[in-house]
């Protein structure tokens, strides 16, 4: 009986229905149940404009001043916005980019109330360029300076103040620099990435509190932006070859990052790899780039940052959607670009350490290397222009993203074991108990810092000085 009643429902209904080309068809409202997608569209960061013509030099023009800093969750309508800091007034700061063998000068300008400088992360540069305070000055308020970088590696490279730096990185100074390669094979898509996690101020304007965050110390997570935006769609077409740069801005925060058809890294800290790099995941320590290609097809995925603690690596927890990569339209993926990926090999270790560098202290600090807390630290020798062998060992209780200014150094070993493939490093996350030998070549005289770029730690202590000499 229920089934009768039903079917003669129905048929009443569609006889009621008027004919598709009857007067009420054609004004009836058209209503559209389905809810607008209020996460953001991904953009790169704005370029900085070259203002010199000529061949093999590029000019720009930074400065840096507070602004009003907003990170929203579209889902949730969280949100994150004080008075901050920001390079020509956005966050991330403007890209900067030049070819390899080209001299890159950046006239900067500082319009904060505050001294502050600009550190190359990852370039060798003359110690006068390295933006740091040992024995430099910093550039004060109102006043301006010239820097002057050659660029002889090409590669993901940032920039970012050496001082105060827990506080002004926190606060949004920062940006990419990248450094073409005339050799690489050209690409339809290139995406710039600035991953950064924001926790909620202790108090409204700069410097925002007298710490920064410390997310990562158990794993919680605050909001994760990518170039300021939280969850962002990323439009891509198939068939495309797109060229990926990521770089981990936040100040103490890691990011293992994963997706549908794994990792295809091409590229780290010193530009490309010796090889294609595939795997599940891949982690950014704070400082880290890495550059990768994706080869979208018929469908779409989310990027996922899984959860980390830099007090003990992988953490419990469900991962969370940072980005979703949407195909339009669909299409047979390329294949994969012949990338001139260098014939580089491990250098022999010979057997020697020439100065041994141990990380110390509790997640509450203090933060020691060698038992010293800088400023107060003994300054080791480098010779310039030959080779050195460094140990770093880490007996905390956290891990450390290990970074050494103006020069690179080769990996020989991580706890006794040779590298799985030739690794040429600036930044290197060393897991609690690890050991990691290095060689390095310096290239420059001058006074470089050697340090943690969990930057609270380096802030609190974790940092120390070599010199290079002839």
């Amino acid at each position: 009986m229920t089934l009768l009643l039903a079917l003669l429902a129905l048929l009443a209904c569609k006889d009621a229905a008027p004919p598709p080309d009857s007067e009420a068809d054609d004004t009836a409202p058209v209503v559209d149940t389905e809810a607008p997608d209020p996460r953001p569209w991904f953009a790169n960061p704005a370029e900085a404009e070259d203002l010199d013509p000529a061949e093999g030099v590029v000019r720009v023009a930074l400065t840096a001043a507070t602004h009003w800093q907003e990170v929203v969750d579209p889902l949730t309508g969280d949100a994150v916005s004080f008075q901050g800091y920001a390079y020509n007034g956005q966050t991330p700061g403007p890209t900067l980019r030049a070819k390899l063998g080209d001299t890159l000068i950046v006239e900067f300008t500082n319009d904060l109330t505050a001294a502050t400088t600009i550190h190359w992360h990852g370039l060798a540069v003359p110690y006068e360029m390295d933006g740091v305070t040992w024995t430099l000055d910093p550039v004060e308020p109102g006043e301006t300076f010239t820097y002057t970088l050659p660029l002889t590696r090409a590669g993901t490279f940032w920039y970012h103040p050496h001082l105060n730096t827990d506080q002004q990185v926190d606060n949004g100074l920062y940006g990419v620099l990248i450094v073409e390669d005339p050799a690489d094979p050209p690409v339809d898509r290139e995406l710039v990435m600035v991953l950064d996690d924001w926790a909620e101020p202790e108090v409204a304007l700069p410097p925002h509190g007298a710490d920064s965050d410390d997310h990562g110390v158990d794993g919680a997570e605050g909001l994760w932006a990518v170039n300021g935006l939280v969850s962002p769609r990323v439009a891509v077409e198939g068939g495309e070859v797109v060229r990926v740069r990521l770089l981990n801005a936040a100040n103490g925060g890691y990011v293992d990052l994963g997706w549908d058809g794994g990792v295809r890294q091409i590229a780290g800290d010193q530009g490309l790899l010796p090889g294609l790099a595939t795997g599940e995941r891949v982690v950014l320590a704070p400082g880290d780039r890495v550059d990768v290609e994706w080869l979208p097809g018929e469908a779409g995925f989310e990027v996922l940052d899984h959860p980390y603690a830099h007090s003990g690596g992988p953490a419990v927890g469900e991962p969370r959607a940072l980005m979703a990569v949407e195909v339009d339209p669909p299409a047979a993926p390329a294949g994969a670009p012949a990338w001139p990926f260098p014939a580089d090999e491990t250098p022999d270790d010979p057997g020697y350490t020439d100065h041994t560098y141990v990380f110390t202290g509790e997640l509450e600090g203090p933060w020691l290397i060698n038992g010293e807390a800088f400023p107060d630290v003994t300054v080791a020798q480098l010779p310039l222009g030959e080779p050195s062998i460094l140990e770093v060992r880490n007996l905390s209780a956290s891990e450390h993203p290990f970074h050494l200014h103006g020069m690179h150094f080769d990996v020989l070993s991580i706890n006794g074991e040779p590298p799985l493939y030739p690794m040429l490093e600036d930044t290197f996350n060393l897991g609690i108990r690890d050991a990691l030998r290095v060689r390095v070549v310096p290239e420059y005289p001058g006074f470089w810092m050697l340090h943690c770029h969990i930057l609270p730690h380096a802030d609190g202590g974790m940092m120390t000085v070599v010199e290079v000499s002839e």
